[in-house]
């Protein structure tokens, strides 16, 4: 799963930032866990994408033969 990693690292982050009262440190966090989430959503999507592109080609295949 894209992006957890991200998401796990920057929730730490953002946590240290709260905690030692370090506003730009739980920026980055924060930071982290967006991009984080902005990869699963375009992993998934790939996913998808990847799915279709192969069903409408086996689609293709079987009008051709």
């Amino acid at each position: 799963m894209e992006g957890t990693g991200d998401k796990a690292k920057g929730k730490v982050r953002e946590i240290k930032g709260r905690v030692t009262g370090d506003e730009a440190e739980e920026a980055r966090g924060q930071g982290e866990q967006l991009r984080g989430e902005v990869k699963g959503k375009v992993g998934r999507a790939r996913r998808k994408v990847s799915g279709k592109a192969e069903e409408l080609s086996g689609k293709a295949k079987q009008k051709i033969a």
